[in-house]
């Protein structure tokens, strides 16, 4: 068994793994223990990881690694998976899907819509709530039309690519 020492002393993997975790801190609302587990998940090699390697690597406590990366695993971005004759789950960033995470995201700003909707017909007539209303509506509307050709667009290219 090899034994794992990668840590993230490189100052610019440091720099980069915290700077991913702060974003998806401000964007996804995300842990920042969460982040930098995703953000390590991603670059690491080997691409699989136990708790206590990624405790090891970002110098975070086993307890909020393992809490992290159950929250990952659920939102489906983290992978866990056993191996016979091994005591110690191992955890890997599940890249491929990516792509479904996001557009099940964008599906839900889409929803959004009908609730603006229904504000609209509530306040209709009555100027500047209305207005501003619009003006969001506008937006879904335009939205809820475009994200469907953009996610034909992406499939027919990411098999392109394949």
């Amino acid at each position: 068994m090899v034994e794992y020492t990668q840590r993230t002393d490189r100052p610019a993997m440091s720099e980069w793994i915290e700077q991913m975790a702060a974003y998806f801190e401000s964007t996804e609302g995300m842990p920042l223990i969460a982040g930098r587990v995703l953000a390590f998940l991603l670059i690491c090699d080997p691409p699989e990881r136990t708790a206590a390697e990624l405790s090891h690597a970002l110098s975070a406590s086993t307890g909020s690694i393992s809490t992290n990366v159950r929250f990952l695993v659920r939102l489906g971005i983290v992978s866990k998976t056993t191996r016979q004759g091994r005591e110690a789950a191992l955890y890997r960033v599940e890249e491929h899907r990516w792509p479904e995470l996001v557009s099940a995201r964008m599906h839900r700003m889409v929803e959004l819509e009908g609730l603006i909707d229904s504000g609209l017909r509530m306040f209709s007539g009555q100027g500047e709530r209305a207005r501003r209303l619009r003006a969001v509506h506008e937006f879904y509307q335009w939205l809820s039309e475009e994200i469907p050709e953009l996610w034909r667009r992406w499939e027919r290219d990411s098999r392109r690519r394949s």
